[in-house]
């Protein structure tokens, strides 16, 4: 049987809120964000869904949102789930980002200004997610993290993925089995809105 994945991003944040490059730094929760969170919660009760174990990054606002949504404290902290680190650019208004590059995001512009290319962020997000699916057969796992670190993780264990842009509590299901993911959903549990479903894949419940 497969394992089942359940990789979610982080609520809203001071950062988000301010329109700022959140990447290595931190920012709490905003008031809105903990709603998010509960509200993420809410859907986890209402579609029966439990977790055997739950993972975080280290940042506050990934560990504050998996508290939230799972109402438990006996999740494992991992640095490979961080976001990325944008250098320089960090707390800067998001305006100056340079624009994106297709499937490769910003590509290596903030390694320049001390920050991470987009191969680093790859590369320990499926590192630390496929360590984490080694070790939990046929379980049900969360995992909290960020929006470009996921979209990174995606871009790179999928050979077609969705162009989906992460909302706030995000919650993308995968299932993993003989080393590969299959993403069969990508859900907005806040406003009970699907973003993405798998073709054939049975429908999120309302």
């Amino acid at each position: 049987m497969a394992t089942q994945l359940y990789l979610m991003r982080h609520g809203q944040t001071r950062f988000n809120q301010q329109g700022r490059i959140q990447g290595a730094c931190d920012s709490p929760l905003t008031a809105l964000g903990k709603e998010q969170a509960l509200a993420a919660h809410q859907y986890f009760q209402e579609q029966g869904i439990e977790f055997d174990k739950i993972y975080s990054s280290t940042q506050e606002r990934a560990c504050d949102t998996a508290e939230l949504v799972s109402k438990r404290t006996d999740y494992i902290r991992l640095k490979g789930l961080k976001e990325q680190d944008f250098g320089a650019f960090e707390g800067q208004q998001e305006y100056l980002n340079p624009p994106l590059q297709g499937d490769i995001g910003y590509s290596d512009y903030f390694v320049t200004y001390g920050g991470e290319s987009y191969q680093d962020v790859r590369q320990r997000m499926v590192e630390t997610i496929t360590g984490i699916m080694e070790q939990s057969d046929n379980q049900s796992i969360l995992v909290v993290s960020h929006g470009a670190a996921i979209a990174q993780f995606f871009r790179q264990v999928l050979t077609d993925y969705p162009r989906v842009r992460m909302r706030n509590c995000a919650l993308l299901t995968f299932t993993y089995e003989n080393g590969n993911y299959d993403l069969l959903s990508i859900v907005d549990p806040v406003n009970k809105e699907t973003l993405y479903q798998k073709e054939g894949s049975e429908k999120e419940k309302k």
